[in-house]
């Protein structure tokens, strides 16, 4: 039998907000996880009273049916170890005391995790557990229950843990060239995790047993990590090619040049044509990005256009001598 108030197990008051709970939840969470206590049943078993008092304090309709049922002075989980539903306590309108009026609520595998028992258990939902975090730029991990190996052997349902998304947004480099970071959970514990070369918006990290602790004795499930490029402000990617404007003078246009030109791997010098027009490309091969599936690396292509100035006099005056040339952009 669980003797607490759930208000006592997490350490909050009666009228404590959703925000207090949620504080006095990660908390907890992160004091008793399964990954911070292996092998240790007593914390296992505090980490799972934490997780079934968030599950129905956070929730504004299932707060007030076990607020209405200790209004009336019953305890919702006297006599849980186990018993049948028919030897339920009821309310003077039929109403029953017992956890499976949670059953509704999603929390039926999560009452026969702590007790065990026949009664007709729903599915653990695990769905917000976890809303935002260190390091996340949005999303935060929302849980998505999955099927898991079951099994009849204990006292419960052996089921495999939900998995947990995230987004993290990263910049350009990063994603072009590889990186690692650091991450910190909601519930405190640190990951590092290898960003691979290549990687663009939309791709997936995963990072297998770091989602949902399952439930007796069942696998952990996974972190899935949606990625998000930052934009650069030099680079354009196209692919695995990587395209840059780059301004030229009109002397350089007509007499060519060598200029500096960036890219990902650093400052290299290219060698601009006698007679180039703007919006012509040039070609640096290999410098593109490499790609995470073939291992092939795309090009860089530098787009070029001529910068006149408004008002210099040296110009002014080239420009007047060359009216008299035969040459005709237009014919």
């Amino acid at each position: 039998m669980l003797d607490k108030d759930l208000y006592e197990i997490l350490d909050v008051k009666k009228d404590a907000t959703e925000p207090e709970i949620r504080k006095a939840f990660l908390k907890l969470a992160k004091k008793y996880h399964p990954d911070v206590n292996p092998d240790n049943k007593d914390a296992e078993q505090r980490f799972k009273e934490v997780n079934l008092a968030y599950e129905v304090l956070k929730d504004p309709k299932k707060r007030a049916h076990y607020e209405q049922m200790r209004a009336a002075g019953a305890n919702p989980f006297a006599g849980a170890q186990g018993q049948p539903q028919g030897q339920w306590r009821t309310s003077t309108t039929g109403g029953p005391y017992g956890p499976e009026i949670f059953t509704d609520f999603g929390l039926g595998d999560l009452f026969q995790e702590i007790f065990g028992g026949s009664f007709n258990a729903g599915n653990l939902n695990t769905e917000g557990h976890f809303e935002g975090g260190g390091g996340f730029s949005s999303g935060g991990f929302r849980g998505a229950p999955r099927s898991g190996r079951r099994s009849r052997a204990g006292t419960g349902m052996r089921q495999r843990g939900a998995d947990r998304q995230a987004t993290l947004s990263i910049p350009f480099l990063e994603a072009a060239k590889g990186a690692e970071r650091m991450l910190e959970l909601p519930d405190g514990r640190r990951l590092t995790v290898k960003i691979p070369e290549g990687v663009d918006t939309g791709s997936k990290i995963k990072l297998s047993r770091q989602g949902e602790p399952g439930m007796a004795g069942g696998e952990s499930g996974d972190l899935i990590i949606n990625l998000e490029v930052q934009p650069h402000p030099y680079f354009t990617r196209d692919g695995e090619d990587i395209v840059v404007e780059l301004p030229i003078s009109f002397s350089e246009a007509v007499l060519g040049a060598e200029v500096e030109v960036s890219t990902i791997d650093g400052p290299v010098v290219l060698k601009i044509p006698k007679g180039i027009s703007s919006q012509q490309r040039l070609k640096l091969a290999g410098k593109g990005v490499r790609s995470a599936k073939t291992g092939t690396r795309g090009d860089q292509f530098v787009e070029v256009f001529i910068k006149v100035p408004k008002a210099d006099p040296a110009y002014i005056e080239a420009a007047e001598k060359l009216k008299s040339s035969s040459y005709r952009p237009r014919s």
